[in-house]
């Protein structure tokens, strides 16, 4: 039963960073998504730690 919120887990992360990430680059009128790259990158990272941590 672990794998099967690993999924979940991963996307929600990738999303969460994806729309925090936007909101800050709306907030600084930026033209360039920078923001939302980093965001998206480390709701990424953070998914897969926490997938690694659930499944060991």
């Amino acid at each position: 039963m672990k794998m099967i919120d690993v999924p979940f887990r991963l996307l929600f992360s990738v999303v969460i960073g994806f729309f925090v990430g936007r909101f800050i680059d709306n907030i600084l009128s930026l033209e360039v998504p920078v923001f939302t790259m980093i965001f998206s990158a480390l709701g990424l990272v953070g998914g897969i730690w926490s997938c690694i941590k659930r499944l060991s």
